[in-house]
């Protein structure tokens, strides 16, 4: 009795531990094996300096984030959101305006100055799916 007592044990542990990703398409259409698929996430915070700084094109806002060290193939799919601390200052929402399979370029859908964004600390929280190999 010990002994499935045990092995039923190892079932739902090992079954726990195991996940599973499926990816169905991707936004290049390169879909590679399974056991290459991997989400990474991240956060780019207002106040980051370099390329990941709040830059302006035209009337909007855009934000860059480096994603290689996800290690993508090929372009991800990707999901964004920003949001600041404040409930009484607004963070413009985003869009996603560029995507490469190292890099991510996010812009406000509204006109927005980078200032702002600072200002109001808006961060971008952001998840990546795509393939590693």
């Amino acid at each position: 009795m010990k002994l499935l007592g045990c092995l039923f044990t190892v079932m739902i542990v090992s079954h726990t531990l195991s996940s599973e990703l499926k990816i169905l398409n991707l936004p290049e259409d390169q879909t590679g094996p399974a056991p290459c698929a991997m989400t990474c996430s991240g956060v780019s915070r207002y106040d980051e300096t370099g390329y990941g700084i709040w830059g302006s094109t035209g009337s909007k806002a855009y934000k860059s984030v480096d994603i290689e060290e996800c290690g993508f193939v090929s372009a991800p799919v990707v999901t964004a959101i920003v949001r600041g601390p404040f409930s009484t200052l607004y963070c413009s929402p985003i869009r996603l305006w560029y995507l490469y399979y190292k890099m991510l370029y996010f812009m406000t859908v509204e006109n927005e100055t980078p200032s702002n964004m600072v200002l109001y600390k808006c961060d971008v929280y952001w998840i990546a799916t795509g393939y590693t190999c």
